[in-house]
């Protein structure tokens, strides 16, 4: 049975005792907020912080999701941001969980909603302050981001799928890769047997060239079956091996995690604190994975790190492709203690127009400029924002 094991007494702390992000010696006097709405244009939801001074901050929520509990944001968490001092975001963070039983609500849906909002009042503090997220955030550590390309071909032949993962890694000439294994919460392949042939073509073909990761997507019911799988990929040195067993068994990841040398990753589908917090101090698996929108934003996912940077473990943080979530993957490892080597990349959105406001984002021999304008470091076309639909 998953979940932590029995006999765990210790008291549940729901928010944790965490030092603050937000550099507040950068922002000396209040920055209150006045609104916090939410526009649709196209399949794109754009998110619009204002403060009472007249600053704007702007964000882009998750691509699909957000329409799934869109009433969140707009009935939830704006009326609750409105006259608060953003300054404070550590602490909005938390008291929208706890406020008025919105804790009840905790899950995907719930996160992306808050992740929006964040991301929005950090662009707008990050141009009162005329300083980067990332420097708002900790500090800006690095300039170049450092990808590997995920590709999910589980439908096609292994032959078909190794065809399109080489044109992948050429596309951006990246220096890793992660490919999927596995059915996807289920054991049996798509195409049958197609893990067992994948794994070594993909090692012959690219792994002189590129680091090897592999996303079993929570496909391996029993701890036996995802060993088995673990040692093919530790025979075919792939460094890290993803959600071997389904997410939520987390006595079974640990116990995967135990049985093999490859470290176990772990977390995209998580949304506690806690759990994040008891994986890390039973040292239930290696590398961290928070998604940036599930989990509520680069707040609650940075504390993860630092947590994890405790015991001296990466957290490499999941991405969902689309919107601006190269963006948000950006600023998190330019201001990570502890990203690991190479972040998660699905391409630069070309669905609505975008423009650097610090040095050009690019991506070249396998990197990506890290985002360093003031507040997110874009600024979305204001004239097609102008065409959007607010949602109320």
């Amino acid at each position: 049975m998953g979940g932590i094991p029995q006999g765990h007494s210790k008291p549940v702390d729901p928010i944790g005792n965490f030092k603050p992000l937000i550099q507040r010696d950068r922002l000396p006097d209040p920055v209150i907020i006045e609104s916090l709405e939410l526009y649709k244009r196209g399949g794109d939801w754009f998110i619009r912080a204002r403060s009472k001074d007249g600053a704007e901050g702007w964000s882009v929520g998750h691509p699909s999701k957000m329409a799934l509990s869109q009433h969140v944001f707009t009935r939830v968490i704006a009326p609750y941001m409105r006259g608060k001092d953003a300054r404070g975001l550590d602490q909005l963070i938390d008291g929208i969980f706890l406020s008025s039983s919105n804790y009840k609500m905790q899950g995907q849906l719930f996160w992306i909603q808050v992740a929006a909002a964040e991301f929005a009042i950090l662009d707008l503090l990050g141009k009162v302050a005329k300083c980067s997220a990332a420097d708002l955030l900790g500090g800006q550590r690095r300039k170049q981001i450092d990808l590997y390309i995920a590709n999910n071909h589980r439908s096609k032949e292994p032959e078909e799928s190794l065809r399109l993962i080489i044109k992948s890694v050429e596309g951006i000439d990246a220096r890793a890769l992660k490919v999927k294994i596995g059915g996807r919460m289920k054991v049996i392949d798509e195409v049958p047997n197609s893990t067992e042939k994948l794994i070594p073509m993909v090692a012959e073909s690219l792994g002189q060239r590129c680091t090897l990761y592999a996303d079993a997507n929570s496909s391996y019911l029993s701890v036996k079956k995802a060993i088995e799988v673990g040692k093919i990929l530790e025979a075919n040195k792939f460094a890290f091996y993803e959600e071997p067993v389904p997410f939520d068994y987390l006595d079974e990841t640990k116990r995967v995690a135990e049985a093999l040398d490859i470290p176990i990753a772990w977390g995209e589908q998580e949304s506690s604190q806690w759990r994040f917090k008891w994986m890390v101090e039973n040292s239930g698996v290696r590398i961290f994975q928070p998604d940036i929108f599930y989990y509520g934003g680069l707040i609650r996912s940075l504390r993860v790190a630092r947590m994890a940077a405790a015991k001296g473990f990466d957290c490499t943080p999941h991405i969902s492709g689309g919107g601006l979530g190269f963006l948000y993957m950006g600023i998190y490892a330019a201001c990570c203690p502890n990203p690991g080597p190479h972040q998660e990349y699905k391409g630069l959105t070309d669905d609505f127009p975008w423009e650097s406001t610090g040095d050009k984002i690019i991506v070249k021999n396998g990197s990506m400029t890290a985002p360093n304008g003031h507040g997110i470091g874009v600024d979305i076309d204001p004239n097609y924002l102008a065409k959007a639909d607010r949602v109320k």
